[in-house]
């Protein structure tokens, strides 16, 4: 059994919005380098059996994934493609309100991956995703609160 990987952030803004922020605004602020195609978009939609998915300029669509759960504001959850060897793996993002901030915590799991030995090497990515693609939520969330995002 091979152990998940755990991130926290803390955001400064209510937990739905940040859910819709996650969601629906994805392609603006997450990182053009975590991406397959320059100048991509990118879609999450936020529905069970909705895709995660990245189109081309020249129309190429890459899927990332599939929302296999979904409870606005609290949850989302998808399969994850990106270094699947057999399967994909599988994320949990989930957005708890405490107070006038919002804890966004992350899971991701082997899953369906059965990458067994290779997981480590895989999560070592999936850390450095993790850890460049989150900052990058919260200072979307603290541009656009301030009026410039």
């Amino acid at each position: 059994m091979t152990e998940p990987l755990q991130f926290l952030t803390s955001l400064d803004c209510a937990a739905s919005h940040a859910f819709n922020v996650f969601t629906q605004k994805i392609n603006v602020w997450w990182p053009p380098g975590h991406r397959r195609f320059e100048g991509s978009e990118l879609f999450l939609e936020p529905k069970i059996g909705g895709q995660f998915f990245e189109r081309a300029q020249d129309g190429t669509v890459a899927i990332l994934g599939a929302v296999f759960e979904c409870a606005p504001p609290d949850r989302i959850c998808f399969t994850w493609n990106p270094g699947k060897i057999s399967g994909p793996t599988r994320v949990t993002v989930s957005f708890t309100q405490e107070g006038s901030r919002t804890q966004v915590a992350v899971l991701h799991e082997e899953g369906d991956a059965d990458l067994g030995a290779q997981w480590e090497t895989r999560a070592a990515l999936f850390k450095k995703g993790w850890n460049t693609v989150l900052p990058a939520l919260q200072t979307y969330i603290q541009k656009s609160s301030n009026g410039k995002g």
